[in-house]
């Protein structure tokens, strides 16, 4: 009988083994915590090159910093000149492994004289990040609305203009 109960209490624990793995995933820190994307739309005005670096992280939260560089080079019919842009951003994920809610606040500068253009916009973000706790494949759908303070031609006084951003890169 004795014999019996140990098999039982070792059937149990062989049972119980993948939902403690599974629990501990699931609280699993992020090893790769730079990251390198191109993303269309969003701060980057039309499209940018990033780089982030998650600097906190904290159970289910982490923090980062990213910067970028674009241009409107490929985008001028109706601009006077092609020029730089440059977005900086703070933002925070929420989730576990590799699926997270993404939020952030960011500033983007256009260095442009032309009078017709906003110079300065400030964004916010809120979206989908998926990034592997140990890196590879990075992608970035959100929401980026802009403000602006700055009156221009097209847009007189402030203005909030609805935005979208999709990245695509890697994390390592």
């Amino acid at each position: 009988m004795l014999h019996h109960t140990r098999i039982f209490i070792l059937i149990l624990c062989l049972f119980q083994l993948p939902f403690l793995v599974a629990a501990q995933g699931g609280r699993q820190k992020l090893k790769a915590l730079n990251s390198l994307y191109l993303e269309l739309g969003g701060n980057g005005d039309v499209y940018s090159l990033n780089y982030d670096r998650i600097i906190y992280q904290q159970q289910k939260l982490k923090a980062g910093l990213r910067a970028g560089i674009g241009s409107n080079l490929f985008f001028l019919p109706e601009e006077p000149s092609a020029y730089p842009i440059v977005p900086v951003e703070a933002f925070g994920m929420l989730g576990n492994r590799a699926k997270h809610f993404e939020f952030g606040l960011g500033y983007t500068r256009r260095f442009t004289d032309a009078p017709d253009l906003i110079q300065s916009m400030y964004f916010g973000r809120i979206g989908f990040r998926y990034q592997p706790p140990r890196g590879g494949m990075l992608v970035r759908l959100a929401a980026t609305p802009f403000i602006s303070s700055e009156p221009n031609a097209k847009t007189p006084g402030r203005a909030v203009v609805p935005r979208f951003g999709l990245s695509i890169g890697r994390s390592f």
